[in-house]
């Protein structure tokens, strides 16, 4: 009976001991192991990353950070509450490691409250989630110690790969007041369409622009200027199209004494022919080049020619809605980590640039200066001729593509010794001509002309304006009157990573790159383009066959009419001939699309079947052979007793 006791008595203390030991361990762990995660990403989405610490590190000033949340939505749309608790967790990080230089409030806007009313007067989104209209709150207001604000007025669950870097943004642009001074001359509508508004739209600039105004100083300066300001840190040209000379100078006079330039220019800008404006009306070329420059700096754009690419191409309908005919248009590329620079920090962490009818960067022969490229095609690509794309047939372009075999240069780093493009000095005009013949009593006279670079210039070229153009790589929603932009490409972080290069900050490089995680299925997609390969070529022949038919009728027709009978016989011959070889060509189209279609359901059969059969399978198998070698083991010790 004791003994019974006894056991009872320390199987009653085990299991305190256990509880005692659970309790413990959470406490433990809920205090010291708060912040240890595991990320299991590629990209270490779910990990601060080294341009956060940095920039959290860089910190002098108190910044206070008020996240308004209202635990109602998180009730009513499960979704949004388990993503409010991921944006707690990563400010509390933020907090931790910013070792007090970062104050977090966490803050209810209860309806009709003081809290309410302070998130209302920093311009925080309210959404109703009801026919009641009480709003209900879900974002962010810092403040530094100057009284600077800035803010995100809804955290949208589209953006959450995108959490970190806008926070860290958000962070950044407090932390650090004096922003980059970026000089902008655009002949592009980036600042939003003109011509839409003067029809009554609203005025939406591009999400490029948006961007860039949130992190630098932009200044607009025109595209007819005689000098570049001196405090701009970075120029940004934008299809530059018949410049004047003091234009052209100013900008050469920039570059030579240590200004930084990135400058777009375009064989085919296709913005240009779908936004006419009235400096760019409909039907005046969309072309643009910075030629003379270009020639200084030692580089060139190839003249009126597009780099096509068949193996990045993105694929359109070249059909109709009710016809589709899905094809690679060799114009419009997608770019992926492949075509971008490893080794450049503007594109090293890039995860896809989009483009269309890009143009050619080369280095001019004995060029002193070093050409490095950030964007390239594949070794699938050819030249093609602009006009060919001003009313572009996709099937067809892509049923006569040649491969040259070759990298084209879309985008390229120029550093390096140069000189002015303007040797006999600066260029005269009628203003200097009438200046020169009045009074020089109080005229100040203008800085001399500086015809080598005082230090290595620093320019980065792109042969593509349709880069920055929303419809090529972001998707615009609209919240409650509110534009929200969703990313699918990194056309954006190119831009402000070029100019933050260029301005010698490089804290939010590796953090941007981190929002555009894409994975294609680029297996599915190389059988998809080898089946299309086998139907466009079979398709050739159709269209050989057809001709030469057609021919053959023509023959007949022009060999009289006395033989109208043998006219008419041989006709029908050809016709039910040519029927017969169409019928054969369609049921071989059929057979290559079946075939394409197995390959591509057998591959997403056998990810099914390791996405969800392997591993349980696996569980199961080790289960049977832990309990085989469990019930061996058993039989043994009753054998020996």
């Amino acid at each position: 009976m004791n003994r019974q006791m006894s056991r009872r008595t320390a199987a009653l203390a085990s299991l305190a001991a256990a509880v005692v030991l659970f309790v413990a361990v959470n406490v433990v762990a809920g205090n010291w192991l708060a912040n240890l995660r595991v990320d299991l990403t590629q990209e270490g989405l779910y990990t601060l990353s080294p341009a956060t610490r940095t920039t959290l590190a860089k910190i002098t000033e108190p910044i206070t950070l008020r996240f308004y949340y209202s635990p109602r939505l998180g009730r009513e749309v499960p979704s949004y509450g388990v993503f409010a608790d991921r944006v707690r967790e990563l400010l509390q990080q933020y907090a931790a490691v910013a070792k007090g230089k970062i104050v977090l409030q966490m803050l209810d806007p209860e309806p009709f409250s003081p809290v309410e009313d302070r998130a209302v007067a920093f311009g925080l989104q309210g959404a109703p989630l009801d026919q009641t209209g009480t709003p209900v709150y879900f974002g962010l207001a810092g403040t530094n110690s100057t009284d600077d604000e800035a803010i995100i007025p809804f955290f949208q669950t589209d953006r959450e790969r995108f959490l970190e870097y806008d926070l860290t943004k958000l962070i950044a642009g407090l932390a650090n007041p004096h922003k980059t001074v970026v000089g902008l001359a655009t002949q592009l509508p980036l600042e939003g369409d003109l011509m839409a508004a003067m029809q009554g739209r609203p005025l939406v600039p591009y999400a490029v622009l948006a961007q860039m105004q949130q992190l630098y100083d932009v200044r607009t300066l025109g595209t007819d200027f005689s000098t570049v300001p001196r405090n701009v840190d970075v120029l940004v040209l934008v299809h530059p199209q018949k410049l004047s000379d003091k234009t052209l100078y100013a900008i050469d006079q920039f570059v030579l004494k240590g200004g930084r330039a990135l400058v777009f220019v375009d064989p085919d800008s296709e913005t240009q022919r779908l936004h006419p404006s009235q400096i760019n009306p409909p039907g005046t070329p969309n072309d643009s080049n910075l030629d003379k420059l270009f020639a200084a700096w030692g580089l060139r754009m190839v003249p009126k020619m597009v780099a096509a690419d068949r193996a990045n191409a993105e694929r359109v309908n070249a059909g109709t809605d009710t016809n589709v005919q899905a094809v690679d248009y060799v114009g419009w590329l997608e770019l992926k980590t492949d075509s971008l620079s490893r080794d450049n920090p503007i594109t090293a962490d890039l995860s896809q640039i989009n483009v269309a009818t890009p143009g050619v960067l080369e280095k001019l022969p004995g060029a002193k200066t070093t050409f490095a490229p950030l964007i390239t095609t594949s070794t699938d690509s050819m030249e093609i001729p602009a006009d060919k794309f001003q009313t572009p047939d996709p099937a067809a372009l892509l049923a006569s593509f040649k491969s040259d075999g070759k990298k084209l240069v879309i985008a390229a780093q120029i550093t390096g010794p140069a000189t002015t493009a303007f040797p006999d000095g600066p260029p005269k005009s009628n203003d200097q001509s009438k200046t020169a013949a009045a009074d020089k009593k109080d005229a100040v006279p203008p800085s001399a002309p500086v015809k080598i670079a005082v230090k290595p210039i620093d320019v980065v070229a792109v042969a593509d304006t349709d880069i920055l153009d929303d419809r090529f790589w972001v998707q615009a929603q609209n919240f409650f009157g509110q534009r929200v932009v969703v990313p699918e490409a990194s056309n954006g972080d190119f831009v402000t990573d070029a100019i933050d290069v260029l301005a010698g900050g490089t804290d939010l490089i590796g953090l941007r790159s981190r929002g555009t995680a894409v994975r294609p299925f680029t297996l599915v997609q190389n059988i998809q383009r080898a089946a299309d390969t086998r139907y466009q070529a079979s398709e050739k022949g159709l269209e050989d066959k057809l001709k030469d038919t057609e021919q053959k009728l023509k023959d007949l027709r022009d060999k009289g009419a006395h033989q109208a009978g043998a006219v008419d016989a041989a006709q029908n011959e050809t016709i039910e001939n040519f029927r017969a070889q169409l019928l054969t060509t369609r049921r071989q189209l059929r057979q290559v699309q079946l075939a394409e279609r197995e390959d591509i359901d057998r591959l997403q059969n056998w990810v099914e079947f390791f996405d969800i059969a392997l591993i349980p399978i696996l569980v199961a198998l080790a289960a049977l052979v832990i309990g085989a070698v469990r019930l061996r083991r058993r039989q043994r010790r009753a054998e020996t007793g």
